[in-house]
């Protein structure tokens, strides 16, 4: 097999079969079936969202918001729960 620039780490991981085949579905429609760049993309997601969570977990309080606040958020953005009739 040829070596790949830079450097990388082989792993061996087990998964539940319904997630491996989610995996090797998205390889195959984005990535030609490459399945270490549909890992890397989710790494990626999930860097994302460890600096986000460092972010606000550096406003102490003041990153959180009040239960009015996130009302307020979750309605402007679409989030909230529309009452059923």
């Amino acid at each position: 097999m040829k070596k790949r620039p830079g450097g990388t780490t082989h792993l061996s991981i087990s998964l539940p079969t319904d997630e491996a085949k989610i995996l090797k579905r998205r390889a195959k429609r984005v990535y030609d079936g490459n399945v270490s760049r549909v890992v890397s993309d989710a790494i990626r997601y999930i860097a994302y969202e460890e600096g986000r969570d460092a972010l606000i977990a550096s406003f102490g309080d003041k990153g959180k918001p009040t239960p009015a606040e996130a009302a307020r958020l979750d309605a402007a953005w679409g989030l909230a729960a529309k009452k059923s009739a």
